[in-house]
């Protein structure tokens, strides 16, 4: 059996959505949606780290764009969040 070795990206991709899903949780018990926009940021760095690892895998870039593409308009949607707010 082949030994899979660690990988640096999937720790940080189950950090950023841990920390993602307890400001969720936290928002929805409490009522208390002023920590939104960070919540957004760390998935936002969750689904660039998710297009790294694509690119990784599969060395072609259409999953990863896509993936890229995806953070890149939830980073647009936490910053103009913080705008508003």
């Amino acid at each position: 059996m082949a030994e899979k070795k660690f990988d640096i990206l999937l720790l940080f991709q189950i950090i950023f959505a841990v920390f993602a899903l307890l400001i969720s949780i936290y928002s929805l018990v409490t009522g208390n949606f002023n920590l939104q926009p960070l919540m957004f940021i760390l998935m936002s760095a969750m689904f660039i780290i998710i297009g790294l690892r694509e690119y990784k895998r599969t060395q072609s870039l259409s999953w990863g764009i896509f993936y890229l593409c995806i953070s890149f308009f939830i980073l647009f949607v936490a910053i103009q969040g913080i705008m508003v707010n």
